[in-house]
């Protein structure tokens, strides 16, 4: 339960993010990807410019539906055992395992945070989350 109220904890506050709020080039080769967030529930113009400007597609996600800008990873797909490993983050792809168990994943193919997954950090499963 502690793993989880943790886990819960980590996702919300990157829920959190300023918008405009970059992310800095993770170590891996050619990338230079930065999260574009919207100030409210519908693009600007700018936002949609910006988003599109960036690869990415104007989306409606979440229970609420509100416009996201949602880009893809060149990773995403790839196996994996850590975030670190990826350029979104490493996610368990079959049936949630129990936290803190040895397991593998794989790379997320878009940054979209809504929906139920269980992600993996150095070689665990760390706890499963639902984000809507």
């Amino acid at each position: 339960m502690r793993t989880y109220l943790l886990s819960a904890s980590f996702i919300l506050l990157a829920a959190c993010a300023v918008p405009g709020e970059t992310t800095p080039d993770d170590g891996h080769a050619g990338t230079n990807y930065e999260r574009i967030t919207f100030e409210g529930e519908v693009a600007t113009p700018a936002e949609r410019a910006r988003c599109e400007a960036a690869g990415g597609t104007v989306q409606r996600a979440g229970m609420l539906g509100w416009e996201n800008c949602i880009q893809t990873f060149a990773d995403g797909g790839e196996a994996c055992s850590d975030s670190s490993d990826c350029m979104g983050e490493c996610r368990n792809t079959g049936e949630f395992a129990e936290a803190g168990t040895p397991a593998t994943g794989q790379c997320t193919v878009n940054d979209n945070v809504f929906g139920c997954y269980q992600t993996i950090e150095n070689g665990r499963a760390g706890g499963a989350l639902c984000v809507d």
